[in-house]
């Protein structure tokens, strides 16, 4: 799991890699990077660690 303050952008970003080398990166931006860490954590707590599970239904793979 990373958090990112995007450079030129507004807001900070959360990014996890699964084990497979998978980059989940979430649309929405939040203001700072505490918020970011509890949404992560919130989603964890909610959906499980299959939130993050490549090809789960969250994740749109990048075009080949």
């Amino acid at each position: 799991m990373d958090i990112y303050k995007l450079e030129g952008g507004d807001g900070w970003s959360l990014e996890v890699v699964t084990g497979d080398g998978t980059s989940i990166v979430w649309d929405d931006r939040l203001e700072d990077d505490r918020a970011v860490f509890e949404e992560a954590i919130s989603t964890i707590r909610s959906e499980g660690a299959v939130a993050f599970a490549s090809g789960g239904s969250n994740v749109v793979p990048f075009k080949q």
